[in-house]
């Protein structure tokens, strides 16, 4: 997908009070920083989905729909899940487009039917998962077995498909995700070796351990995906 698209321009999320010295302890890729704009800020998809806008609904719908499609297959959500392309890439879709889309894709299935954010700066898949989860002595079986299955996974596909059914577990309790940081491990998964430093961070949350990843801004030479999609 290589038609140029307009972001709003970067802004306050509207997560909440601490979300701009969060934000500054979290520094983003280019693809974090991406889906941040795009659902951050006053006139950001979760703020005109919170408020009820129409265009809001509509276009978490459409998201809904391209959660088990591939990258570009539904032009209803290609200003939403886009990225840039190196050119000369060839047709398949580049990690970074598989990131984009499955953050925001994922993000339409957390936030659907909640009036609240689900998207808030700072919340790592870890913290999220320790939530869920519960204490060791009144662990949430389900969700413990869903998140053993999603850090062991070992391709794409397969993380996104447990991440799938992850989210649907949050949204159930309200538990929201940084859907933007989300977005950048994805793309380190999918580079070599990248899956271990990924679970390392998520493990690292799940303790509550303090780490803040250092933003990788240098372009790769080689976009394709390391790992079998």
């Amino acid at each position: 997908m290589t038609a140029p698209i307009s972001d709003p321009q970067p802004s306050e999320s509207t997560s909440g009070p601490s979300d701009s010295a969060t934000r500054r302890r979290r520094p983003l890729r280019r693809e974090g920083s991406l889906v941040e704009r795009r659902l951050g800020g006053p006139r950001g998809l979760q703020q005109r989905y919170c408020g009820g806008e129409s265009s809001g609904r509509a276009e978490l719908a459409a998201l809904r729909r391209a959660a088990r499609m591939p990258p570009g297959a539904l032009p209803e959500v290609w200003a939403l899940t886009e990225c840039p392309v190196p050119p000369g890439h060839g047709d398949a879709p580049t990690r970074e487009e598989i990131a984009v889309h499955t953050a925001m894709t994922l993000y339409g299935i957390h936030q659907q039917s909640r009036t609240e954010p689900m998207h808030v700066p700072g919340r790592g898949l870890g913290q999220a998962a320790r939530t869920l989860i519960g204490p060791p002595d009144d662990e949430l079986s389900s969700a413990r077995a869903r998140f053993n299955a999603l850090v062991t996974s070992t391709t794409t596909s397969e993380l996104t498909h447990h991440l799938q059914a992850f989210v649907s577990q949050l949204r159930a309790r309200r538990i929201p995700l940084d859907y933007a940081a989300l977005a950048d491990e994805l793309v380190r998964f999918q580079q070599a070796d990248g899956a271990k430093t990924v679970r390392l961070t998520w493990a690292r949350q799940y303790a509550g351990l303090e780490h803040t990843p250092t933003p990788d801004n240098t372009d790769s030479t080689d976009s394709h995906s390391t790992l079998e999609h």
